[in-house]
């Protein structure tokens, strides 16, 4: 009984610490498995966007993976990426992404190229601790560029199903203006894996840029693979800075080598508001 006192009790550490809203949701659903899970991704990070959501994840799955990835967020904008992660070739595992955005904030078109390099150590299945390096260029409708670092980490409370997870993405900004540095998020996740083959997770993110009226972002989601072979997906997230409510729902092909994924994501209030991901991930060895 003594593993459900503690699942328990970090349910409830993550609902009662105070949060505040997420400004960035872009790059928390950078991949169509984050998207999928309603952007509650923070202590499964276990494909490519670990580089951007929590670095520990790198380390804390061995992998060696190339993924180019496309989202479309109607009627707001469009990104296009490409990222690799390595953590089997030597105990340091390392990630690289490059990201293209164009998108429109305050009826400003804006063009961002983003690049992120990742470094993560650990235990997998026990702790994994990542730092990020994110540099931000703005070439139309802001100029300049921004430089900041993130932090994760990733454990396993003695229970092999269970993950807790704490990241502070872009928390130390090292160089730009508030108008050219993303925001500094708290994310604070727990993530169960029951049978091997279901996940379920939930996030809550904290805003240090916002006001405290703003409240609280709760991100809630699932996974399932059927035949070792099929994920299905599915999330929700409500989002107070934005007051918006979404919903999200994905597939997965997953082979030995490689991975075909798709995700949608919907506007609950505005039916004409949605995002759309596709990734295609190698896996060389």
């Amino acid at each position: 009984m003594k593993w459900i006192y503690l699942t328990v009790a970090s349910i409830l550490l993550i609902f009662f610490i105070p949060h505040y809203s997420i400004a960035d949701s872009l790059f928390l659903y950078s991949t169509p498995a984050s998207a999928g899970m309603g952007g509650a991704f923070g202590s499964v990070a276990n494909d490519n966007s670990a580089i951007i959501i929590n670095p520990a994840g790198i380390s804390a799955k061995k992998r060696y993976g190339v993924q180019v990835g496309y989202l479309n967020t109607n009627p707001y904008g469009s990104r296009i990426d490409v990222s690799t992660v390595d953590s089997v070739t030597s105990s340091l595992g390392a990630g690289f992404g490059y990201y293209r955005d164009n998108y429109q904030e305050s009826s400003i078109n804006i063009n961002r190229n983003t690049y992120a390099l990742a470094l993560s150590m650990g235990q997998p299945g026990i702790l994994s601790a990542g730092i990020t390096g994110r540099f931000d260029q703005f070439t139309r409708g802001l100029s300049g560029q921004s430089e900041s670092l993130g932090y994760g980490l990733i454990f396993s409370p003695g229970l092999p199903f269970l993950n807790l997870s704490i990241a502070g993405l872009n928390l130390t900004r090292i160089k730009g203006s508030r108008e050219q540095l993303p925001p500094r998020l708290i994310d604070t996740g727990i993530s169960m894996l029951l049978h091997g083959v279901f996940t379920i997770a939930f996030d809550a993110i904290k805003n240090l840029d916002v006001d405290a009226d703003r409240s609280i972002d709760y991100h809630a989601g699932g996974e399932i693979i059927v035949v070792n072979q099929v994920a299905f997906r599915g999330g929700y997230a409500w989002e107070n800075a934005e007051n918006t409510k979404t919903y999200s729902a994905g597939i997965a092909w997953e082979e030995p080598r490689f991975t075909l994924a798709y995700t949608y994501v919907g506007d609950d209030q505005n039916r004409q508001n949605n995002t759309q991901l596709v990734s295609f991930t190698v896996y060389p060895f």
